[in-house]
């Protein structure tokens, strides 16, 4: 609505000139409730939650309590039973060791105990030819008499053979102090010939163990083309005292 400003003539669209011949209008604008809330005419009020209802308990007859009870005994009898024994076996843990029960070792049948035989070593000691070459019949040259006449090559290689006799080599029970030499030569392949010992330890212990090593080792790898099928000559070396063993070339 509309109303002049003039004749207070109200328009319900707004007209460019009053009857009155004024041409100013006022707008009117409809009065709103300001207590009206849309929300409220519409607002339903949420159902109210029901407790849950609570199952009735069924009521046990006798023979099920009876056997409620048992199971509960046997349940406090097994847990009883599992305390005792952890107590025990804890109580044997700490004890004293004059107070623990010696175990008997097993006894050990002389006819089914089979001991290992070792190699005599007066059928190594010497017993194989002296080394002799072709023309003049004397013998052949010991290799590493001088490691500086030798080439870098086959140095390396009679490093590896001391390495593989001092790993197969069993010592750890030899008692005392002691050394023996061995001899030997290799062929083409590196096979282990014109084995012996040339220097006994008059140690039992340490001239079996050597024995026994030499009849172990058959080959070794190919070795480098300048070696000519020299002497090589190794020393086997303990002292129990100091607890000390070693593989060397003299």
């Amino acid at each position: 609505m509309y109303k002049c400003t003039e004749c207070n003539a109200q328009y319900e669209e707004c007209p460019d000139f009053c009857d009155c011949g004024n041409d100013t209008f006022e707008e009117l604008y409809d009065e709103v409730d300001e207590s009206y809330d849309e929300e409220e005419e519409y607002y339903e009020e949420p159902p109210r939650r029901q407790p849950p209802r609570r199952p009735q308990r069924r009521r046990l007859s006798y023979e099920e309590i009876e056997e409620m009870e048992r199971e509960k005994s046997e349940k406090q009898k097994s847990i009883i039973t599992f305390v005792i024994a952890l107590i025990i076996c804890v109580g044997l843990l700490m004890a004293p060791p004059h107070l623990k029960k010696k175990v008997a070792k097993p006894q050990i049948d002389p006819k089914t105990n089979t001991a290992v035989k070792l190699p005599s070593v007066d059928a190594i000691w010497d017993s194989t030819p002296l080394y002799q070459t072709k023309k003049g019949g004397s013998s052949l040259p010991i290799l590493n008499k001088n490691f500086s006449t030798i080439s870098p090559v086959l140095r390396q290689y009679l490093v590896n053979i001391g390495k593989i006799m001092n790993m197969k080599w069993v010592s750890h029970s030899i008692e005392g102090k002691a050394e023996c030499k061995i001899e030997f030569t290799l062929n083409k392949m590196g096979g282990l010939e014109t084995k012996k010992i040339i220097s006994k330890s008059y140690n039992e212990d340490l001239d079996n163990s050597v024995s026994l090593l030499l009849s172990n080792i058959t080959a070794f790898d190919i070795p480098p083309a300048d070696y000519k099928g020299e002497r090589i000559i190794m020393a086997f070396s303990v002292d129990s005292a100091k607890g000390t063993r070693k593989v060397y070339y003299p």
